[in-house]
């Protein structure tokens, strides 16, 4: 599992930043320069199959990759007080993160939820012509994914590198300290299948179990763009009506590229949170940042 550490290794606290669906940790790269001029340590990490990290071995699932994230946790921030975000998939990692793990709990001192979805992710959502017929055309997507992942294969092996769905045959490359790939090369290495898997894992149906989320209270802030047709905000503001404590905040100009297009906010959120944990918290104008592929591995 790669991931990427930057900041002072005695920072009194530590933010954590987790990334959805066919992008890298390339996501956070707008944020993390002024977390760490706060004075905090961020870690970014790619998910399995993405960017620089390899599939590993273990099924695709919610429960699977919230253990990736716990255990990204226990090498790098063992020890004091988080700020965790999650951007759409990586929001729904979280929440499962503070399900399963009820031990982190009074770890975690603030929590932002993007573009995180109340339930399952679905292809079609939205009314209107133009969001019916996307969506028919990740419903053709999914479908040319699920049942011929090998054709799929064959098409990407022949897409432009520039494309965020071209295939390389190369592999991940193995060097280290090196910052993450492109955030729109996130998949470039995975192979169909394993998209069809995630895709799978988030459209599991069903509602996902609050409890963990509860316990945090006004810990929690949820964020929607207003122009998101990937995850609607009313899904996002669904789920913020279940914890009736946490904060909501509809971004009004924003669509799912939230976090790259009002960096602003996540920074701010995150700060707010990290310093209310620690109010001693002294900003560091100029701080040494640490960038390596620690040795985890993905199981």
């Amino acid at each position: 599992m790669s991931a990427y550490v930057d900041g002072s290794s005695d920072a009194p606290v530590t933010a954590v930043l987790v990334h959805g669906l066919s992008v890298t940790a390339d996501l956070w790269r707008l944020h993390t320069p002024h977390l760490t001029a706060q004075g905090m340590r961020v870690v970014r990490y790619d998910q399995r199959a993405h960017g620089r990290s390899t599939r590993g071995t273990a099924p695709i699932t919610l429960d699977q990759l919230a253990t990736d994230l716990a255990h990204i946790v226990q090498e790098l921030a063992p020890h004091g007080p988080l700020v965790l975000a999650g951007h759409s998939m990586g929001g729904m990692i979280l929440q499962t993160l503070t399900t399963l793990r009820p031990d982190l709990r009074p770890r975690i001192h603030g929590l932002l939820l993007i573009s995180t979805p109340d339930g399952p992710v679905a292809t079609r959502s939205q009314a209107g012509a133009r969001n019916r017929l996307v969506g028919f055309g990740r419903d053709l997507l999914a479908g040319a994914c699920t049942r011929a992942p090998a054709a799929v294969d064959a098409v990407r092996h022949r897409l432009p590198r520039s494309s965020p769905w071209a295939l390389s045959t190369t592999g991940t490359p193995p060097e280290t300290n090196t910052p993450p790939l492109a955030c729109r090369r996130g998949l470039h290495h995975a192979a169909t299948r394993d998209v069809a898997a995630f895709w799978h894992a988030l459209a599991a149906s069903g509602p996902r179990p609050v409890e963990g989320l509860r316990s945090l209270g006004p810990r929690l802030t949820l964020l929607a763009g207003a122009g998101d047709t990937h995850v609607p905000a009313g899904h996002t503001r669904a789920l913020a009506a279940r914890i009736p404590e946490a904060h909501f905040a509809l971004v009004k100009d924003a669509t799912h590229a939230l976090p790259v297009r009002h960096p602003d906010l996540i920074v701010e959120g995150l700060t707010r949170y990290a310093t209310a944990a620690t109010p001693a918290l002294d900003p560091d104008p100029d701080p040494a940042p640490e960038t390596f592929d620690p040795p985890l591995r993905t199981h």
